[in-house]
């Protein structure tokens, strides 16, 4: 007597879930379908050991500003500046530092990197940019040397480009670079890589300098623009080549997080 009215219960209980899932199919179905769907593509993803993200990098041109525009109430005729891919500054967690690229915030690189030229690339700035790379690798945070980088290793490209201020500009635009920062999770957890590079803008001798060289590929490293006069990241060149310690804590909080 008992299993029968337990077999009744159950019963009942089966038919209410039918006529529930048959009630609310449209707004149930959807959601079991998508379910489904992600749970499988994760599955085979991380199986694969592929499943991967390409972040948007500084340099990307749907997002770039220049600084000649945005800080052109404080400049004057003559000016030189460089070119800043970043929309907008993150400033990392401690209030001493330079700001850190956006994209990089997150991010746990490794120290190393493997740099080479573009075949356009002259003597003479190819000279800044390894006095650029010689400032870096000093503070023992980073480790740049040449060579190809190879799969998921740290790689800087040093380029040249050639762009003319329009009549009337009240800057010059010296420079550029970025991060370009590669995410990627499989079964073996998640990894990050920087593709950057670093530019200078050969229309201006005045770009051939180790300051301009030092700027750009901070960029590259991940540094973005700040409001000191003492940081080689400031927007506007003041010739300096010496990083600051605002320029070493945001490398520190770059960098160490993989020490």
């Amino acid at each position: 007597m008992l299993k029968n009215l337990m077999r009744g219960i159950k019963a009942l209980c089966l038919i209410g879930l039918v006529l529930f899932g048959w009630r609310n199919y449209d707004t149930l179905a959807p959601r079991a379908a998508a379910l489904y769907q992600t749970s499988r593509q994760n599955l085979a993803a991380a199986l694969s050991g592929d499943l991967s993200s390409h972040l948007l990098g500084a340099d990307d041109t749907s997002s770039a500003t220049e600084d000649s525009a945005t800080n052109s109430s404080k400049q004057s005729s003559g000016q030189q500046t460089d070119k800043t891919a970043s929309a907008s500054s993150v400033t990392s967690s401690s209030s001493q530092a330079t700001p850190i690229e956006s994209i990089v915030q997150n991010a746990t690189l490794k120290k190393t990197y493997y740099y080479s030229f573009d075949h356009n690339v002259p003597k003479a700035a190819r000279q800044v940019f390894l006095e650029a790379v010689a400032t870096y690798n000093q503070t023992g945070l980073v480790h740049l040397v040449a060579g190809q980088a190879s799969g998921s290793q740290n790689s800087v490209t040093f380029s040249m480009y050639h762009k003319k201020m329009t009549t009337g500009a009240t800057s010059v635009e010296l420079g550029h670079g970025g991060p370009d920062i590669t995410k990627q999770i499989s079964w073996r957890g998640t990894q990050y890589w920087n593709n950057a590079t670093a530019s200078l803008n050969g229309s201006y001798a005045s770009a051939f300098s180790k300051s301009v060289a030092v700027h750009e590929l901070g960029h590259a490293l991940g540094l973005d623009h700040s409001s000191s006069t003492e940081s080689v990241m400031y927007p506007v060149s003041q010739g300096k080549s010496t990083l600051s310690s605002a320029d070493i804590a945001a490398l520190q909080t770059i960098y160490q997080k993989n020490a």
